[in-house]
């Protein structure tokens, strides 16, 4: 009776002559320093550990994949790609300014900006959708809560809004990142 292998004995047997490449060898080293970080990251984020103990484990992966000197361009980008519009990002601006080379001010900027836009925005749409309640079904007052998620012209205004600084948040993590 023949022998029954398993998916992995075949892929083995299948493989076992195959080497990586110097390039590909690199790719997945650099897929495995990114998935640690993102998981250090999310751990941070989630204040599971500390700024102290993300240093720590950082320093220790830092050795573990023989990361030196100013190499923090892998966990710089990790962090970046967390910054977004309209979220609270003090967990990844914290670690930013901790290991950034610059200052950060171009991106708490933007950020900042930003928030300050989409305020601005949805209080002039509200305003023209009570002003338009009150004119066409003279509903007025207090008790009058409008949901602007509901509004496609809301919609609209706040998808452009958000382009415009979205290109401008990736021009400066690009600068940033570029040192």
């Amino acid at each position: 009776m023949g022998e029954i292998k398993s998916t992995i004995d075949l892929v083995m047997e299948k493989t076992r002559n195959l080497n990586l490449s110097n390039e590909e060898k690199q790719d997945q080293k650099n897929k495995e320093i990114e998935s640690r970080l993102n998981g250090l990251l999310q751990k941070f984020q989630d204040q599971i550990i500390t700024l102290d103990q993300f240093k720590a484990e950082y320093q220790m992966l830092c050795k573990t994949q023989n990361l030196t000197g100013g190499q923090h361009k892998h966990l710089l980008k990790a962090i970046c790609a967390r910054i977004e519009l309209g979220k609270d990002n003090r967990g990844p601006l914290d670690l930013l300014s901790q290991f950034a080379d610059t200052h950060i001010d171009g991106i708490t900027s933007v950020l900042r900006d930003f928030d300050t836009a989409i305020e601005t925005a949805a209080a002039a749409q509200s305003q023209i959708a009570e002003d338009e309640l009150a004119r066409s079904h003279h509903i007025s007052g207090s008790a009058v809560v409008l949901n602007l998620e509901k509004d496609k012209e809301w919609h609209k205004k706040a998808h452009q809004i958000r382009a415009k600084f979205e290109e401008s948040l990736n021009k400066t993590k690009t600068k940033l990142l570029a040192g």
